[in-house]
């Protein structure tokens, strides 16, 4: 019919519009992030972008959740301020006649929100351990960052470098201090790059600088300048890939019946599931009484989506704590918020009931 299709057209464009803010000031905030673990040497410069998409698709199915409630909730909302509510009921539509094209539009959108939680999360986060410990095996340089004193992870050098461009890879004014065998060894250089060769060892290259070695607390100190110095980069010695739960695959975590696991599964089912209750749940809050805030609406709106949200990370922390039966933890937020959606659509449909039924 006419109001399924307007409704549905303007519910997607709504919810296109919304995700893709939200997308948007997600990046900006792991972006952010990321610089900060840069500057504190816990990150290479390499790995910012790849780090940033693995934490994007990380929490897509969260965005896309809110995105759908605000698909809903928004194009329903403006139809209430432009009375258009009022003219479809006026045509023999009731409220729970709504319901249909909500669904038709959530319950696609929700599948793609129920294969990225059961699936991919799990596969970004595995890929993004191997991706981390690849880093750290690479080679010491990977560690270096500038403005900051960074340590090897043998402990046996220490660099600084004072800025670094990230497109040639080259660092200017460099400082290494290195300890082998008791005698100390400093090195100073205008600037340095990373090179490797044919046959995988990898070097820093120091360009126009001096050397100086000796023994701490005696006066035997050599200095050697040198146009081109040559410093081998050994791996770094990485222990095995640490594995989580949250990294397990959906038929691990079928066939596991300890509570972790079993906290882990009950989030990834009820992230899609909620972002389908909410979609519902956003018919009868979407109602805007002309005569009061229109803000209204939408803080209560804010209000259920929190409460929902932290029911079931309390369910999920229950039944990994083992104080909650995996089974209730799973029905009892969802349960909880499908009584809410009945009692709204059952207050907000009296208010339309001619006067003599409500008695």
């Amino acid at each position: 019919m006419l109001y399924r299709r307007a409704l549905t057209r303007e519910m997607a464009l709504t919810t296109g519009a919304v995700l893709t803010v939200l997308m948007a000031i997600a990046l900006v905030i792991l972006f952010i992030r990321l610089l900060g673990d840069v500057a504190r040497g816990e990150l290479a410069n390499e790995a910012v972008f790849t780090f940033l998409g693995f934490s994007l698709l990380y929490f897509l199915p969260v965005l896309m959740s809110i995105a759908l409630f605000a698909g809903v909730l928004l194009p329903l909302s403006r139809m209430w301020r432009d009375s258009e509510m009022v003219i479809w009921f006026g045509a023999g539509l009731s409220l729970t006649q709504w319901v249909r094209p909500v669904l038709t539009f959530a319950g696609p959108y929700t599948l793609v929100i129920f294969i990225l939680t059961l699936a991919l999360n799990p596969w970004v986060l595995t890929k993004k351990a191997e991706y981390r410990q690849d880093l750290r095996s690479h080679s010491e340089s990977s560690l270096i960052a500038p403005g900051l004193f960074v340590e090897s992870e043998a402990g046996q050098r220490v660099y600084y470098v004072e800025s670094l461009n990230p497109l040639t890879g080259i660092v200017r004014h460099v400082f290494m201090q290195s300890r082998i065998d008791g005698q100390l060894g400093l090195v100073v250089a205008q600037e340095g790059y990373r090179t490797e060769l044919f046959d995988g060892s990898r070097y820093l290259v120091l360009k126009n600088g001096r050397r100086y070695e000796g023994t701490p607390g005696q006066l035997d100190y050599r200095i050697v300048q040198f146009e081109r110095y040559w410093m081998r980069l050994d791996p770094v010695a990485v222990s095995a890939i640490e594995t989580t739960i949250r990294q397990a695959p959906l038929t691990e975590l079928i066939h596991d019946a300890s509570p972790p696991a079993r906290a882990e599964l009950l989030w990834r089912l009820g992230v899609p599931f909620s972002a389908l209750v909410l979609a519902v749940m956003a018919i009868p809050i979407s109602y805007v009484n002309m005569r009061a805030r229109r803000s209204y609406g939408l803080v209560i709106a804010l209000l259920l989506y929190f409460v929902y949200n932290n029911l079931l990370s309390l369910s999920q922390a229950w039944v990994g704590q083992g104080k909650l039966n995996p089974w209730a933890g799973m029905l009892a937020a969802h349960v909880v918020m499908l009584l809410a959606v009945a009692a709204l659509f059952y207050l907000r449909a009296r208010q339309h009931l001619p006067r003599r039924w409500r008695s």
